[in-house]
């Protein structure tokens, strides 16, 4: 298939009429889309979806409601018409594939989906086809358990990247998603229809041993395992139904939540500034209070100056007064120290005797030393005197905190500025969250979280039944390979019935098992293709597939390299996408939403080069964090057939142009 070109009229963001044209050249077969967040990227891919299957969808692959497809500005002026119409071409034919909404008849104002009639025509080769042609034609060329590898949204690859983790419950969807694509439900609903046969022939031989007689045990025993597997069944489905709305109700609540995180990231955020302001000021009002204490004591640094000169000169003062006092001590000393010697005649330092002319030497000094003693003139009181006042000195010198009152200062007035600042951004979220139900929004958060818990839960009872099942059907096959062996009973219309069925039950299971293996083994081989083409690294040799569809990256020695990074792991989702697509439909046209998220420029040029060889036409979606003009478009300039952008016109209205390469 060769898309041509699609057009819409009051879809999604498109007020009005909008067109592109696909790139047809096989050597330029590259279409790139521009388009900032929110602005209508995914709405291009919602339309194709649309005029092709009839639904739309939104996060989490929940469908939209028709309703809720129409251009809101659109319907506030009183138009409810809505139309997207592809053309395409495939195995020689041209097609026209139309879609359309409308207000239905005897309703003035549509208030939900039911109020819209929804309409669709194909034209091939010019000629119209009846409706009852129109899907048997589609699933010629991109029947829509493929559309996931035709139309691909970049949600994808979070969703594929859980396919890693062995047992998960979103794993198994993905998984179960994967083998609709490739062809294993055909064979399971084979599988399915034989059991369905096998329970009633089962039930048929319990009736029949009823009646033949000396089989009453075994009869009862097939009747309770019987009994015991249909409830069981029956508790499995209501488990599974209870787990399918848990999810659907968590999902919901993640779609509410992602529309009003902001709301509540701006609600914490206000809980911040507030206990942030209120810690302001506390801090500025136990400033003032310091600020008040040292206040009392900042007189003493105005006189700090003359109290430490006058210090000075009492401590000079205090020092000559004790110097004389030391002096006059010290002459006393000497005094006693001569007396004795001249009364004893012995000296007083070696106690020898001292001869006449030594004695006569002695009292000299002793006379000249009390000469001395009389001009020392100590007075204690003024030594007291001189103490007490420096004492009384040192308390009004002590160090005080006076000097911190300019610091406090400056702190004071920076706190003033930053609590500006606060009150500012405290107005400025109280407006953000105007209106808005902080707590309703606190109470969907925990309810999120208990629906998480209550579907791991649900899953572990399920997992539990499935274990008795098995152990009931197990003893339900013992029971009739025994009755097989016994004459009678195995000549019973219902028991070669059974045996029949069980065969046949088998046969389907093994062929289920036979062609997953062969399914998995293509896939493997086609996604490690890929994935050489993609990655960065040389040294790797390949992926390696598990039972969940997982792949596992390989170093140069084939041994599985356990951590990657998560651009890496996108890496690998794309490759096993790829690989997937190729295993489960012809080459045709690849609509890809945001692919690049997580990649570095080396991998989106490996992406970039690699996508259009195997593909058709190679359309891509992409914001400018994703791909650079400049240096993205540089390289695939070759292959590049048409670039175009969206433009905001307003909060509810998008346009698209082509722009020049």
């Amino acid at each position: 298939m060769i898309l041509q070109t699609l057009s819409t009229t009051n879809f999604m963001p498109y007020r009005g009429k909008m067109s592109l044209s696909f790139p047809t050249d096989k050597d330029r077969n590259v279409m790139l889309v521009f388009g900032d967040n929110m602005r209508g990227k995914t709405s291009l891919l919602n339309a194709l979806r649309w005029v092709f299957y009839g639904k739309a969808v939104g996060r989490h692959s929940r469908e939209i409601g028709l309703f809720d497809l129409i251009n809101s500005e659109a319907t506030m002026e009183g138009d409810w018409s809505m139309e997207v119409v592809v053309t395409f071409e495939d195995d020689g034919h041209r097609y026209e594939m139309r879609r359309t909404a409308t207000k239905r008849a005897l309703v003035s104002k549509p208030a939900r989906s039911e109020d819209l009639l929804m309409e669709r025509a194909m034209r091939k080769d010019d000629i119209p086809l009846g409706d009852h042609l129109i899907d048997a034609e589609i699933n010629r060329f991109a029947p829509e358990q493929t559309s996931r590898f035709f139309l691909f949204d970049g949600e994808l690859l979070d969703e594929y990247e859980q396919l890693l983790i062995d047992g998960s419950e979103q794993s198994k969807l993905i998984k179960e998603a994967i083998e609709q694509v490739l062809g294993v439900p055909t064979l399971i609903r084979g599988r399915d229809d034989a059991q369905t046969i096998l329970k009633a022939a089962q039930k048929q031989q319990t009736a029949d041993l009823q009646k033949m007689g000396g089989f009453e045990s075994q009869a009862e025993k097939q009747r309770h395992y019987q009994t015991q597997i249909e409830s069981i069944e029956k508790d499995i489905k209501s488990q599974q139904d209870r787990l399918k709305k848990v999810n659907a109700d968590r999902e919901e609540l993640d779609d509410d939540l992602a529309k009003v995180e902001a709301f509540y990231q701006a609600k914490q955020k206000l809980d911040d500034v507030i206990a942030t302001r209120d810690k302001a000021t506390t801090r500025q009002d136990e400033l003032q209070q310091q600020r008040l204490g040292l206040v009392r004591d900042a007189w003493k640094e105005v006189l700090r100056p003359l109290l430490t000169l006058k210090r000075e000169h009492i401590q000079d003062a205090l020092s000559a007064v004790t110097s004389q006092m030391f002096a006059r001590a010290k002459v006393e000393t000497r005094i006693a120290q001569m007396q004795g010697a001249v009364k004893s005649a012995t000296c007083h330092a070696c106690g020898q005797a001292l001869h006449e002319k030594e004695r006569v030497a002695a009292g000299e000094e002793l006379g000249q030393l009390q000469a001395d003693l009389l001009g020392f003139n100590v007075d204690t009181d003024l030594i007291s005197k001189l103490s007490s006042d420096m004492q009384s000195l040192d308390k009004l010198l002590n160090p005080t905190e006076a000097r911190q009152i300019a610091f406090i200062d400056r702190e004071v007035n920076r706190l003033s500025v930053e609590l500006t600042r606060l009150d500012n951004e405290v107005e400025q979220l109280n407006e953000v969250i105007k209106d808005q139900d902080t707590a309703e929004i606190a109470r969907k958060r925990f309810l999120r979280d208990g629906l998480i818990k209550e579907s791991s839960r649900i899953t572990g009872e399920i997992n539990a039944s499935q274990e008795k099942l098995t152990a009931f059907q197990r003893e339900l096959a013992m029971i009739s390979k025994i009755l097989e062996s016994l004459p009678k009973a195995r000549a019973a219309k219902s028991s070669r019935l059974v045996k029949l069925a069980s065969a046949l039950e088998k046969v389907y299971s093994r062929s289920i098992d036979q062609l997953r293996d062969d399914l998995k083994a293509s896939v493997e081989m086609l996604a490690s293709r890929a994935f050489r083409k993609l990655t960065t690294q040389s040294q790797y040799s390949g992926l390696r597939i598990n039972g969940n569809y997982g792949l596992t990256i390989l170093d140069e020695r084939a041994q599985e390299v356990p951590i990657r990074s998560a651009g890496a792991e996108q890496i690998v989702a794309l490759s096993l996408i790829d690989g997937l697509a190729h295993a489960g439909r012809a080459a045709g046209p690849v609509v890809m939403d945001t692919p690049f998220g997580r990649l570095d420029k080396k991998h989106r040029a490996n992406i970039l080069a690699y996508l259009p060889t195997t593909t058709a036409q190679l359309v891509l979606f992409v914001h400018e964090g994703e791909v650079d003009k400049a240096t993205d478009l540089a390289q695939l300039k070759s292959k590049v057939g048409c670039v175009y952008e969206i433009k905001e016109v307003s909060l509810r209205h998008s346009r698209i142009e082509r722009i020049n390469q």
